[in-house]
Formats: C-alpha cells, structure tokens, sequence
C-alpha cells in the first residue's frame, strides 16, 4: 500500500461520499419521500449497509438543503423505554450543543426524569441519563424531547435505527406511546429502520398495531454489481494497483454480495499492497479471515446443541435450502426428524444465526457460513 494512501474500503461508521459505493437510487427516494412529507420504514439485511445509507443520506440532505436538520438514534443498544430516552436525549444534544445555554435547558425540561449528566470518556461530549421510573412520566418525557427537537428552528428528520428493539422492550405499551407522541408532531419527518424484517412488517403492515400503514416501506437489496465493480476497480486504481475481473467475481461470489462482508474481503485485499490482484490472492485472503475468525466458531459450537450444529452445518454445506424438513434433506444430514429440525429452525431464527432471504433458509453470517462450509462440507 502506498504511504499516505487511507484504506478505501471502509467497514465500520461513515466518512464521506467518496467512500461511500452506489445507492443513489435509495437516496434520491429518501429525499422525495422527506421533501413530501412522507415517512419512511428501511427494512435489510444486517450488514447491508443500511446504517451507511442513513449516514449518508444525512449528510446529503443536511449538505444540499441548509434548512435541515437530521438527528439519528441508534435503538440497537437499548433494552428499555429508560434506555429510549437517554439514547434520544443524546441524539437531541449532539445536535443542539452549540446553542448557548442548551444544556440548561434540557436539564430543567425533563426534571421530572430525574436527568444526571456526565462526559463521555470516549468523545468528552456531555450525556445525560434519564430515570422516568412509569408508564406515564416515559410517556411525558418523551413528549417533552419531542417538544425540544421541534425547538429546534429548521426542517426536522429523525432517524430511528434498529426500531424493532422497542418489541423487546420490558414497556409493552411503547409502540402506543411512541405513535401517540409522534402523530402530535406532523412538522417532524420520521424514518425508521431495522434488520428484524419479520418484526417490522409485524408493526407497520399489520391491522390493529400503533404503526399500522403509517409509512412507507422500502427494501434495501444489494448493491448492483456493476456499480460495486466500478467502485472497487477505481478504488484499487488509485492505489496503483490492478485486480482481476475473475478476483472480483469471486468476492462478490464467495460474500453473496453482501456490502459488509464484499467491504471486508477488499479492505483485507487492499492492505496487502502490491500491483495485482489475482484469484490466488483473493482466496490466500479468505483462508486468512476463516482462520482468524475461528475461535468465535469455535465457541459458537460450544454454546448450541449438537443439533442446532448440525443443522447449520448443512445449511452452509447447501448454501441455503428452500425445504429444511424435507426428507431428502435431513436424511442427507441426519438430522433426526422434521419436528427436531423445526424446534432448531426457531431457536437459531430467535439468535440471529439463520435466515430466511427470498424464501431461502441460510447461515446467517456469511464468514460463519464459508467457515462451516470449508470445514464440514460433504
């Protein structure tokens, strides 16, 4: 790699559009959705660079239109309505911190919430936790946050990302609170996002619940491949190194084209420097990452039971099967009984290790995937 050369290939947060591949045709509909006054539910894949679109569409709209103002909230680590509102309080204060006096503010607006304030020892920023302690005073604070983001003097889109979180929440009345709040505020623009795409249809597309039709859905698919072959080749051309179409082919191939893991594969590529990359590098570069990765495979065997193994141990062997119970395939894998199978399929689906895509049951993490299948593949 060239000195001073950045890695182009970036896998965690987000820096700016030139490191940033394809996805203008989502972007330009989250723009006319917000410019209509729409509403918007993102519903992926983990890994599918959901967060970087959000991210970025942040800093297009707030680039392009100085009369917005995007505040993005990342639900993902909260396990309750507390949680919620600490995590939208924050979110409220990295915007708003540079009007004077706004600390203030906010502390004597939720005092029923009984805020306390501390720095960040990461970023020195101040944070407030909020303790509403009911139902009522949680239904109260957030209405208060609500009322200080609309304070706020511009155009407003919140982000509420991992939104399927607040289901786990010990509060089951929180979606009702949460529409409640959020129809009292139609000058606000809400997008809600998630990787839980059962969960989320759940609660916008079924009659009876608080979100029930109250946006509009979109899917995000993956990146078109001659756009990510574009961006990948130019990327490595300003390095001053050449990759082969074939090695390209057999990232997308062997990543199931899945942005993260497609990231992954070509940042660990690109730190290898030299001119070329050919298919041998490219396959040197996935055994390095199987064996990095294998003690956390390693352990996951040890944390299920023998037949939860099994089964991923065949699904990654088939890369995906359209009919687990059927005889065919357990009888291959010795997988005991269809209504084992099925008690397998629930568990593995709660953890977040299997899914399904396009009616395809499959490992859910790609590299755990690749893994089994380099290792028990028969």
């Amino acid at each position: 790699m060239k000195v001073g050369v950045s890695n182009p290939f970036v896998i965690t947060g987000y820096i700016s559009p030139d490191y940033f591949c394809d996805r203008k045709n989502e972007s330009d509909r989250l723009m006319k959705a917000v410019s209509s006054g729409r509403n918007m539910t993102l519903i992926s894949l983990r890994r599918m660079g959901k967060t970087g679109l959000l991210k970025h569409f942040k800093h297009q709209l707030e680039n392009k239109n100085k009369t917005f103002s995007v505040i993005y909230a990342d639900l993902l680590p909260t396990m309750t309505g507390n949680d919620l509102l600490t995590t939208m309080s924050n979110a409220l204060i990295g915007v708003r911190k540079n009007e004077k006096n706004f600390l203030e503010k906010i502390l004597a607006s939720l005092s029923a919430l009984r805020p306390s304030l501390t720095v960040d020892p990461f970023t020195g920023q101040p944070s407030l936790e909020l303790k509403p302690g009911s139902s009522a005073v949680l239904q109260t604070g957030l209405d208060q946050i609500f009322d200080l983001i609309k304070g706020i003097n511009r155009n407003l889109v919140f982000i509420f990302d991992e939104f399927q979180q607040i289901r786990n929440y010990p509060e089951k009345n929180i979606e009702q609170i949460l529409r409640t709040i959020i129809q009292a505020y139609p000058s606000i623009h809400f997008i809600f996002s998630g990787s839980s795409r059962h969960m989320l249809e759940n609660m916008f597309m079924s009659a009876g619940k608080p979100f029930y039709r109250s946006t509009e859905l979109m899917y995000l698919e993956r990146i078109d491949p001659a756009d990510y072959r574009k961006f990948i080749l130019d990327k490595f051309a300003k390095a001053g190194t050449i990759i082969d179409d074939d090695a390209i082919s057999l990232i997308f191939d062997w990543t199931r084209l899945h942005t993260w893991y497609v990231q992954y594969v070509c940042n660990k590529i690109f730190e290898l420097g030299g001119k070329k990359v050919t298919s041998l590098v490219v396959n040197k570069v996935f055994l390095q990452i199987l064996t990095e990765s294998e003690p956390e495979y390693i352990n996951y065997r040890n944390l299920l039971t023998m037949q939860q193994f099994k089964l991923l141990k065949a699904l990654a062997s088939e890369r995906g099967v359209d009919k687990p119970t059927s005889g065919k395939f357990i009888n291959k894998y010795d997988l005991t009984s269809p209504s084992s199978v099925k008690t397998s399929i629930k568990s593995l689906l709660e953890k977040e290790m299997i899914t399904y895509e396009n009616e395809i049951l499959q490992v859910y993490d790609v590299f755990f995937s690749r893994w089994l299948e380099y290792h028990y593949s028969i």
